[in-house]
C-alpha cells in the first residue's frame, strides 16, 4: 500500500473498483466530474418511475436519501453502484456497471457484488 501511496483502506477500495469496472471503475471511484444534460439527468425520473425515493444529484453521483446507496455515472454511460453506512461518507464499489440506472440500482440492492468471492483466485483467498 504504501509504494501506491495510498493507505490499506484506500488501496483495497481502489481494487475493488477495478474489478468492478477496469480503468473507467477506477475512474468512477476516484475523479468526480459534471456530466453533460442527457442519460444522467434521465436517471433521477426513471429511479422514480420505478418506485424508488428522490435521489440527490451531486457532479456525477446521484445519493439515497439515506446516505446508504449511491450511483454514479460513469464516462463509458454505465451505473456504478456504491454502498456506505448513512452518514460516513465512506462509499465502496458493489455492483456490475450497468447501462440502466434501474438496473443498476436493482442490482446494487440485490447484493450482486462485485467481484464474486467465486471469482477470486485462490492465491488470493
Amino acid at each position: 500500500a504504501h509504494a501506491t501511496g495510498r493507505n490499506t483502506t484506500d488501496l483495497a477500495r481502489a481494487v475493488a473498483a477495478w474489478r468492478q469496472g477496469g480503468a473507467e471503475g477506477l475512474a468512477v471511484l476516484e475523479d468526480p466530474w459534471d456530466p453533460p444534460a442527457g442519460p444522467f439527468d434521465r436517471a433521477r425520473p426513471l429511479l422514480a418511475a420505478a418506485g424508488f425515493p428522490r435521489f440527490t444529484p451531486r457532479r456525477n453521483h446521484l445519493t439515497h436519501p439515506d446516505g446508504s446507496l449511491q450511483l454514479r455515472f460513469g464516462h463509458d454511460m454505465r451505473w456504478y453502484g456504491y454502498e456506505s453506512d448513512p452518514g460516513a461518507d465512506d462509499w465502496w464499489p458493489r455492483a456490475a456497471p450497468q447501462h440502466d440506472p434501474v438496473a443498476a440500482l436493482e442490482a446494487l440492492l440485490a447484493g450482486d457484488v462485485v467481484p464474486d468471492p467465486e471469482d477470486t483466485p485462490s492465491y488470493v483467498r
